[in-house]
């Protein structure tokens, strides 16, 4: 998991810990949760009408995915970091013909990651302030300053 994300929710890294099989619901809520994506802008294809609102055909749009992945229609308890949420039908990698063509080589290289946090760390501790990179489009840390102790590979 982002270490911002586990440093901040100990409890939930420990779920982890004593359930493996959680290691993908994590990756999952960490994606949900990080929304590397921040917008993705689209014109309107034809003439619609959702919620009361009329979107006119060669009209542009911009899809902010971390509002919709803390949409209350969708998510219950959408501020809570949550490893096992089920189900969990963010929208982190994108939908439809538009999703991360990268997205199965992220969950695996995560999946790896999240386990090995969660089987070694010892302690995790946020020291220091954070920074976001400077991007309107991604989302993403410079700077995270962590305090760490993991134990030995088995």
């Amino acid at each position: 998991m982002r270490s911002r994300v586990v440093a901040e929710n100990p409890d939930q890294l420990r779920l982890v810990r004593d359930d493996p099989k959680l290691v993908k619901g994590a990756v999952e809520e960490v994606v949900r949760w990080a929304s590397p994506v921040n917008y993705m802008k689209r014109c309107a294809t034809r003439d619609v009408e959702r919620r009361g609102q009329k979107i006119r055909e060669g009209e542009f749009l911009a899809l902010f995915y971390a509002p919709a992945n803390r949409d209350e229609e969708v998510f219950d308890n959408p501020f809570r970091f949550d490893v096992t949420r089920r189900p969990n039908r963010h929208l982190g990698f994108g939908t439809g013909e538009h999703f991360c063509l990268g997205a199965h080589v992220a969950r695996a290289s995560m999946r790896a990651l999240v386990a090995q946090i969660a089987q070694r760390a010892e302690s995790l501790t946020l020291v220091g302030d954070s920074a976001q990179i400077s991007s309107s489009f991604v989302v993403g840390l410079k700077k995270l300053q962590v305090r760490y102790r993991f134990r030995p590979a088995a």
